[in-house]
């Protein structure tokens, strides 16, 4: 009995961390169970940004989370612009799985849901100037940073 209630519990904490969409501030990691950002400098210049988020996380907040967070990596590097040289979103059908015991103690397995997870990578580089021949366009950081909210 104690051993269901455990599961119980376990089962509506988990709920509850999926109930809304994968915050903003999210590092991915295993206790964010893959969902949030992970950021990687691959240049001087250039950073690859990867975001995923949960269910509740649609592609429009996925694209404000990363149009954000390239202002906020460009702003610390000293760039007043940027650019996407490469943007990818997908939103993807994920399985999720269960587990359960039956009144002899036997464990289950099983599928219990499926859900939707939507990522995006995109290579972000800092500009110096606006007019940059980068044939894509060119975005001002502070304005970013001032305008572009990820609240509700």
């Amino acid at each position: 009995m104690k051993s269901l209630k455990s599961i119980c519990a376990i089962a509506g904490l988990a709920f509850l961390l999926t109930a809304c969409a994968t915050p903003y501030d999210t590092e991915k990691s295993f206790w964010s169970f893959g969902k949030g950002f992970e950021t990687v400098q691959i240049a001087p210049d250039s950073w690859q940004i990867s975001f995923v988020g949960n269910t509740n996380t649609d592609r429009a907040l996925t694209r404000k989370y990363v149009m954000l967070k390239s202002a906020e990596l460009c702003q610390q590097a000293g760039f007043p612009y940027f650019t996407f040289t490469n943007e990818q979103t997908n939103r993807d059908s994920v399985g999720q799985f269960g587990v359960g015991t039956t009144s002899s103690n036997d464990l289950l397995w099983g599928s219990s849901t499926i859900d939707k997870e939507t990522s995006t990578v995109v290579e972000v580089t800092g500009l110096n100037s606006k007019d940059s021949n980068t044939g894509s366009r060119v975005y001002d950081t502070n304005y970013i940073i001032g305008h572009v909210s990820i609240e509700g």
